[in-house]
């Protein structure tokens, strides 16, 4: 709906330089949003414990997976 108020209602208004421009915010903030995150989990080794252990549990069970084809 934002979009289309901004273009004057009109749909073929949007270029596709405004799409990808539009998708490279996106990213950006997704990207900045992960490494706060991270930073986050590794500052905290209480946090690293249990992503440690969820990947275990994941090894395990794609391992168990493999071994049952």
């Amino acid at each position: 709906m934002t979009l289309l108020a901004e273009t004057g209602g009109a749909a073929s208004g949007m270029t596709m330089a405004t799409v990808l421009s539009l998708i490279t915010e996106v990213m950006t903030a997704a990207v900045s949003w992960i490494s706060i995150i991270l930073n986050v989990i590794v500052e905290n080794p209480i946090f690293m414990v249990g992503i440690v252990i969820m990947f275990i549990g994941v090894g395990i069970g794609l391992i168990s997976r493999l071994l049952h084809l």
